[in-house]
């Protein structure tokens, strides 16, 4: 074997990528030719340097997100495999679309209704109300419940220490790690961050695979922000 021949394949036989006979002839060349060696002693120097390097620091969050992209990918990939998943799919859409048509005919009664309130609001300035969640005439928060399985594959509610969905103006507990959520008009988590406490596995699976009946504005599916809240015991809070 020639010098340039073996300085060339000295890359792949460090990565163990040669065939055990021409490893051997390798070796074999390495043994009497000084310049071949030197040259496989720099590129190992070379290899145990670039070990040595300082490594660029990882965001924090970026594992999760990339396992909300993935998980957000595998589900369009099997919504297209079947038919009946495409069924489901379409069935979705047709949904959706349908109660987008049906909902600009509650706007002239919600019109009247907003006349009424501002009257009446007038002639009693003192009269306030207390609004629940999603009670707001022209906009809805997201709307959704964290659903379990059991051992058995049965569907159970959520405990007392499980995730809950509360709205924006409902405090966090101090006790508790929470996760913001925006879901987008299609009712899917598109972002979200960590308002308080810690990231949980339980809190992770509520990002990944959660499904909102989104927020709308007007009748009309809008992106929104909600709040995903694990109560933890007391003395187990981190910051």
């Amino acid at each position: 074997m020639s010098c340039e021949h073996v300085q060339e394949l000295i890359s792949p036989l460090l990565d163990r990528r040669l065939a055990a006979g021409e490893r051997e002839k390798m070796l074999a060349h390495l043994q009497v030719c000084r310049k071949c060696d030197e040259h496989l002693e720099a590129i190992q120097n070379q290899r145990k340097a670039l070990r040595r390097m300082d490594c660029a620091p990882v965001p924090a969050g970026l594992t999760a997100q990339l396992r909300v992209m993935a998980s957000h990918e595998r589900e369009r990939h099997l919504s297209r495999a079947t038919l009946a998943a495409r069924f489901r799919y379409w069935s979705g859409r047709m949904e959706l679309m349908v109660d987008n048509l049906m909902r600009p005919f509650a706007l002239p009664f919600a019109g009247g209704l907003l006349s009424a309130l501002v009257i009446f609001s007038v002639l009693v300035p003192s009269l306030s109300f207390h609004h629940n969640f999603g009670d707001e005439a022209f906009f809805t928060s997201p709307d959704g419940e964290v659903v379990l399985v059991d051992s058995r594959g049965g569907y159970v509610q959520a405990g007392y220490l499980d995730p809950r969905i509360l709205p924006l103006n409902i405090a966090i507990p101090d006790n508790s790690n929470a996760v913001t959520l925006t879901v987008d008009e299609n009712g899917k988590v598109c972002d979200w961050y960590v308002s308080r406490g810690q990231l949980t596995p339980e809190l992770l699976n509520v990002v990944m695979f959660s499904q909102f009946k989104p927020a709308t504005n007007f009748g009309l599916p809008t992106a929104a922000k909600v709040n995903a809240v694990q109560q933890v015991l007391p003395g187990r809070m981190r910051s």
